[in-house]
């Protein structure tokens, strides 16, 4: 028996009475994702997970966990005993209730979702979480996907989206409660159709959608749409809709039972190899340069202009920083701007050196004709 097994294994053996995990527990609105199934069976040896974002656990604050097991979901309550730490301690899983769709090949989402009644202790060490199986039958070592850090944070569940194999769509039925928020995440691409609806039983019930690499900039806003979203994609990435309640609902601990419709069409604009159009070093990056701009509450006259995708037929993601973190996302179709990640109105004109891009009529970028047509 390994080191790590054996200290892990020793406390499932501790004859401490389970509690419902309480309201401030460390974990509660964190997700990890799988990275590995540690069998004592030599034979079996340990099973390496190729794309962990595909299994992922989710504690939620009522108590009740969600996992997203490749092609299918799952949910299932549980229980926990920390010792003095935190650090480790007994857990148990309910039976997980999960979709029971097809799944790929090697199947490990039957295996995940059987062993959970199996688990009987955790572990925290270097940032990782290991689950020990009782009777020695194995550990699930898991990473973070997000973790805590603000007392916003705590009131955080992410939720990754999946459509059933051979759909486009999805319908999601879930409740919210005072400050409670939930991050429904979905990896889209570029050109695609993202079609996002909330019906919910509160009249300050709203989402707003977020960009990739955003925290809380949005380029939709549920309350200014009428809880309603149509449009064009302009990056590559996840996307994240996040469901809410109004501040004063919220404060006042009101609660909304609500159905979340979720569509994706299209297909993704894929850009050309790194072959043909070289990659900057270090960078995800195909060009980069200076450019006039007049970003709105800024002094900044000059931009960092980007090109994060292109295919040399006019069509290109331009993205483009000032002042370190602000930016904007624009993505170009056959020349002309299409589609951006913010919910500002988007006009442009077009003059020799290309475009001027206007938000609002209050911002303005100039755009370079070789960025987008990589000349």
């Amino acid at each position: 028996m390994s080191g790590l097994h054996a200290l892990i294994g020793g406390l499932a053996m501790a004859s401490l009475p389970l509690v419902s995990w309480s309201a401030d527990a460390k974990f509660v609105g964190t997700t990890w994702q799988l990275l590995a199934i540690q069998s004592m069976d030599d034979a079996q040896g340990t099973t390496r997970v190729d794309d962990p974002a595909r299994f992922t656990l989710t504690f939620g604050r009522d108590g009740q966990a969600f996992l997203q097991l490749d092609c299918n979901r799952g949910t299932g309550s549980f229980k926990i005993t920390p010792t003095a730490s935190g650090d480790s301690g007994s857990i148990s899983f309910g039976p997980i209730a999960a979709t029971r769709a097809l799944c790929q090949p090697p199947r490990l989402d039957e295996r995940i979702a059987r062993n959970m009644a199996y688990v009987r202790s955790y572990l925290l060490k270097d940032g990782k979480l290991y689950f020990s199986l009782m009777a020695d039958g194995g550990i699930y070592e898991w990473a973070p996907v997000h973790t805590e850090g603000t007392a916003q944070d705590l009131d955080r569940t992410i939720k990754p989206v999946q459509f059933s194999k051979g759909t486009n769509e999805i319908s999601i039925r879930d409740r919210i409660v005072g400050r409670q928020f939930v991050d429904y995440q979905l990896r889209a691409s570029a050109g695609q159709r993202l079609m996002v609806s909330l019906n919910g039983s509160n009249g300050a019930n709203y989402f707003n959608l977020l960009p990739p690499d955003s925290a809380d900039a949005a380029m939709a806003i549920g309350m200014l749409n009428g809880n309603r979203f149509e449009g064009l994609l302009p990056d590559d990435g996840v996307y994240t809709i996040r469901v809410f309640l109004m501040r004063a609902a919220g404060r006042r601990n009101e609660a909304s039972n609500y159905t979340l419709s979720i569509g994706i069409t299209g297909k993704p604009l894929e850009p050309v190899s790194g072959q043909t159009d070289a990659v900057l070093p270090d960078t995800p990056y195909h060009a980069r340069t200076t450019t006039p701009c007049e970003p709105k509450y800024s002094q900044a006259r000059e931009c960092e202009a980007l090109v994060v995708r292109r295919g040399f037929d006019g069509t290109a993601t331009v993205e483009l920083r000032w002042e370190g973190d602000r930016k904007r996302r624009i993505l170009f179709i056959k020349g002309e701007p299409k589609a951006t990640d913010v919910p500002q109105a988007m006009t442009f004109i077009r003059h020799e050196r290309g475009w001027r891009v206007s938000f609002n009529g209050d911002e303005h970028f100039e755009i370079p004709e070789p960025l987008v047509y990589g000349g």
